[in-house]
């Protein structure tokens, strides 16, 4: 009975407090504020500023300064070089050769027509290594067709010699030919003695060689094919190394002459040695002196220029055929010389 008028009694309340408006507030619960927490972070400098002077108002302008020029890349060709023979870039020679001219002989008052000469003794030297490289041009336009390179070693009193020209480029597709010859002996106190010479030449598939044989003590070569022999004169040369006894010899103007051998026979050129001149060539202008066989008919002949500034060495050589026609030329393009062992 208790619970139940405690029940009836709370009803009433409640619809008294409905029916009056009476409103009831049950307590809320704040929730705790959060903890703040802050981190002080020092900013980046900002970044620096070049100060400058202000100008004078009356001060005059200051002026640009000058633009930087390239270093000159030099196109003289280069100098006779003094390092191995084969290194990609050779310093020059420390101290060049100078030779003395001789003087030049009169002409013989009997007749006008020049008398030849006996070749003089050597008064100069080669380098104990060198390589000549040359453009080969084919016919009066020249027409680039190949390379030809001669190189000589000299040990103690033997040299060797060594030239191959060959067809490169176009002319390679069409025509591949290559020459290889090779001289052999020893550096005496009159110049260059060949003891051996030798040739091969390919063209069109084909390959013909011979060689020449000189025997000094008995005065005597053997050369052709087949083999034949005849008396060796004591002045001889083969076809290469009568290039180099003539930048041995102090030459004049004038004719000489000397007997040369190609492997095939054996001939006595006579040669007109003529004044210096200025030559155009791949390797820059140099001053040459022209030496050049005098024609016989219906044989091949040659001419060379020999450079003083270069140890008299051949810079330019020309070919004609058995018509006098001119069919070929060697241009210097590089040289390299070697005094070491």
């Amino acid at each position: 009975m208790r619970k139940l008028a405690s029940f009836i009694a709370l009803s009433l309340l409640a619809h008294l407090m409905v029916l009056y408006g009476v409103r009831l507030e049950l307590p809320q619960r704040v929730a705790e504020p959060l903890p703040l927490e802050v981190r002080l972070q020092p900013t980046a400098p900002p970044p620096p500023v070049l100060l400058r002077p202000r100008p004078h108002p009356h001060a005059a302008p200051r002026p640009a300064p000058p633009p930087v020029v390239p270093t000159p890349i030099l196109t003289a060709p280069p100098q006779i070089a003094a390092a191995p023979v084969f290194d990609p870039a050779p310093p020059a020679i420390s101290e060049p050769v100078v030779v003395e001219s001789p003087p030049v002989a009169p002409p013989a008052a009997e007749s006008s027509k020049p008398q030849p000469k006996p070749a003089p003794v050597p008064a100069r030297r080669l380098p104990r290594r060198g390589e000549i490289t040359y453009v080969l041009y084919l016919g009066s336009d020249k027409f680039d067709v190949g390379r030809t390179q001669q190189t000589w070693v000299i040990d103690n009193d033997r040299y060797r010699l060594t030239s191959i020209s060959q067809t490169t480029g176009l002319a390679a597709l069409f025509i591949r030919q290559r020459f290889d010859y090779v001289s052999s002996g020893r550096l005496t106190p009159s110049g260059l003695r060949p003891e051996f010479f030798g040739t091969e030449r390919q063209r069109s598939g084909k390959t013909e060689a011979v060689t020449a044989k000189f025997d000094w003590n008995a005065l005597t070569m053997t050369f052709g094919e087949p083999p034949r022999s005849a008396t060796l004169p004591t002045d001889a040369q083969d076809i290469v190394s009568f290039m180099y006894q003539l930048g041995l010899m102090p030459l004049a103007p004038g004719r000489i002459e000397l007997p040369i051998t190609n492997g095939w026979k054996l001939e006595r050129y006579e040669l007109d040695v003529g004044g210096e001149e200025q030559l155009q060539t791949p390797f820059g202008t140099l001053r040459a002196v022209p030496v050049k066989q005098m024609r016989r008919p219906g044989q091949e002949s040659i001419e060379l220029w020999l450079a003083p500034e270069y140890r008299w060495l051949p810079v330019r050589i020309r070919f004609f055929d058995r018509e006098g026609e001119f069919s070929g030329e060697q241009l210097v393009s590089e040289i390299r010389v070697s005094e070491d062992q």
